[in-house]
């Protein structure tokens, strides 16, 4: 019997890859024992909490009256576009661009001649209407005789009276179509209707005026001028308690309601210009829940040559105004940066004797400088000139938390804006400017005054000059 003998397979060694596989369980659960077996360290106890670090100061009383700043628009009184009322050529230009005038000074000249032409044939018309007028008259006078002798029909008579009232009636027509050519003559010479200052030409000579169309330049009045500016219904209403208390109102003398303006250059709000109010709008803007008011200026000014002195007030000008809104009192103030917002509120940080720090609800008033007028709106806790206001760090305060205070540094606090605003000396009004054009400046003459003649018809203006040659201007 044969046996047989198998040989059992030989094991191979294991790889690199493999043995890494097996070692890296063993190095763990080695690290773990070594952890296990250290003591832990102890953990340093956290820091208290310290007090938040901020700075403070005390509020400033100041007496003052209490102000309403808003701002306006300057305007013109009065507003004057000049168009021609006839058509005709533009023949002469008496003034230059800019150039003050006062009113009746001439201004353009429309070449007349046409209108002269219809004013003669107006004239023409009356005289012959005239002249069968003296005829009918005689007529009627004797035909009144004859019919009285039985000499003449009382038909004839009756024609020659009904052509007698014919006349009178073609007269009065023809006086009406007179007056129209006489008045189209005076309108060719174009004065200034009112005083003020004018602007460019639009129109040089030689061009064609439509009549009522052309707009030749605009006028101003400027002396005075007025401040247009709107105030809310609330302080409207104030506004008028307080006039309705004090007797003041709108353009009452001494009494009137005055109100302070300022300029683009009045940087540091001082409105040195005094002026009345004079209107109130009769209805307040629905759109808008305001109401308008004017403020009257004084705006003098010089065109004389030999001193000339030109008007500080232009129509167009943005202006600030400040308008009293209650008697003098005492105000407390405080900087600016002490104002803090909850939501919509307003918000001081007060410090109490315990360096805790409590919120207090404030409405806000008038600025003077970089500090503002506050009062608590919890009238029972006013705020004092001895509360300690937080002026920085107003982040870091929380409700009833333990604050480290420090007091501000006077540079910090801007205390030379503290100032009162003295009120705006009133300006002193000249009388309206009459100067006469320069004399490189030709004028024209006004239509002399027409007496009148033996005939009953008024006297024609001068004849116009004739249009210059083409490319020739009038000075």
């Amino acid at each position: 019997m044969m046996t047989k003998y198998f040989s059992s397979p030989r094991k191979k060694p294991l790889g690199r890859q493999q043995a890494s596989a097996c070692l890296v369980p063993l190095l763990v659960l080695l690290s773990l024992a070594v952890t296990g077996c250290r003591q832990p360290k102890s953990q340093p106890p956290p820091p208290a909490n310290l007090p938040a670090e901020v700075v403070v100061t005390t509020p400033r009383a100041v007496q003052l009256p209490e102000y309403l700043e808003v701002t306006g628009r300057i305007d013109a009184e009065r507003v004057v576009d000049i168009r021609s009322r006839v058509t005709g050529y533009l023949t002469k230009v008496a003034v230059q661009d800019g150039q003050f005038v006062s009113a009746g000074d001439p201004l353009y000249q429309i070449d007349d001649r046409p209108a002269r032409a219809k004013l003669d044939e107006a004239v023409g018309v009356i005289e012959r209407l005239l002249g069968e007028q003296r005829f009918l008259k005689v007529q009627v006078d004797r035909f009144e005789k004859l019919v009285a002798k039985g000499a003449a029909s009382q038909q004839d008579y009756d024609s020659y009276k009904a052509k007698l009232e014919e006349n009178a009636g073609s007269l009065t027509a023809a006086r009406a179509q007179h007056e129209a050519a006489r008045l189209n003559v005076e309108f060719c010479s174009i004065t200034a209707p009112i005083t003020g200052q004018i602007g460019r030409t639009q129109l040089q000579v030689g061009n064609l005026i439509s009549q009522d169309t052309s707009t030749l330049t605009t006028i101003v009045s400027i002396n005075p001028i007025f401040v247009y500016f709107n105030v809310d219904e609330p302080t409207f209403l104030r506004v008028m308690n307080q006039a309705r208390e004090s007797g003041r109102g709108l353009g009452i003398g001494r009494r009137a309601t005055t109100a302070d303006v300022g300029l683009v250059d009045d940087v540091d709000r001082n409105y040195p210009y005094r002026s009345e109010i004079d209107f109130l709008n009769n209805q307040v803007d629905t759109s808008t829940a305001t109401i308008t008011m004017r403020g009257r200026l004084d705006n003098p000014y010089s065109a004389d040559p030999a001193a000339p002195r030109p008007p500080l007030f232009r129509p167009g000008m943005f202006a600030r105004v400040r308008l009293p809104l209650g008697d003098s009192m005492e105000r407390v103030f405080v900087p600016e940066a002490a104002v803090g917002s909850i939501q919509d509120r307003k918000i001081v940080w007060i410090v109490g004797t315990d360096n805790l720090v409590s919120a207090r609800e404030v409405t806000l008033g008038q600025k003077l400088g970089s500090w503002i007028a506050v009062l608590s709106v919890d009238s029972s806790r006013p705020l004092a000139t001895t509360d300690s206001i937080v002026i920085r760090g107003l982040q870091r305060c929380r409700e009833g938390k333990p604050v480290s205070p420090s007091p501000a540094a006077d540079e910090i606090l801007d205390l030379a804006s503290l100032v009162v605003p003295a009120p705006a000396a009133p300006t002193r009004a000249v009388e309206p400017p009459g100067q006469a054009p320069a004399a490189s400046q030709p004028a024209l003459q006004p239509a002399a005054a027409a007496g009148p003649p033996a005939n009953g018809l008024p006297s024609l203006p001068p004849a116009a000059e004739p249009l210059p040659p083409p490319g020739n201007r009038s000075p």
